[in-house]
């Protein structure tokens, strides 16, 4: 089960040190970027920051606009075959695979552009704190991991603030329980 762990780190140099301990050779598989109100002054520490994929609701939007296009090119071939009576040949073919694919494909690019313009709703419980100057962490990483990203984290200064779960890459994050500042080791 993948683990996206969520840090509020309130220096620049605790962010720094934490890029460092976490740019370990025998570190990987973990996913981590930050989100900051100040995207400049954190890619010049060297850190990855979010992107805009992430920070949107981009796919979000994608999926859905695809979804709802197949089902209006689905309906609109019902429509023209009743209307039109078709019979079997290459018009029909070309009308029952072009529509619901043509607006399947205009859909998700049309929602991609829609929800560019928007946050992600996933972000929205953390943006009083980008917006007060702080550095979100997010890092995504495996159950059997937890534990060493909390404890880098605690030696480093950095709080945690939230964690999530999520059982399969198409379901939504679950809030889990977040501990107390002082038990976050």
């Amino acid at each position: 089960m993948k683990h996206r762990l969520i840090f509020i780190s309130k220096s620049p140099a605790n962010l720094q040190e934490v890029a460092c301990m976490l740019d370990q050779p025998h570190l990987t598989g973990w996913r981590w970027c930050v989100v900051s109100k100040h995207a400049a002054d954190v890619q010049r520490l060297g850190v990855p920051v979010a992107p805009v994929t992430l920070l949107s609701n981009l796919y979000g939007r994608a999926w859905r606009g695809g979804f709802w296009g197949f089902l209006l090119g689905c309906l609109l071939v019902m429509i023209f075959t009743a209307v039109f009576k078709l019979e079997e040949g290459l018009a029909r073919a070309i009308l029952f695979n072009s529509l619901p694919l043509g607006f399947l494909c205009f859909g998700a690019w049309e929602g991609g552009f829609v929800g560019l313009t928007e946050d992600n709703p996933d972000l929205k419980d953390f943006q009083p704190e980008v917006d007060a100057g702080r550095l979100v962490l997010l890092v995504d990483v495996q159950d059997i991991d937890q534990r060493l990203v909390k404890k880098i984290m605690a030696m480093c200064n950095v709080e945690q603030i939230a964690d999530y779960s999520r059982r399969l890459p198409f379901m939504q994050w679950q809030v889990n329980a977040v501990p107390t500042a002082g038990g976050a080791a």
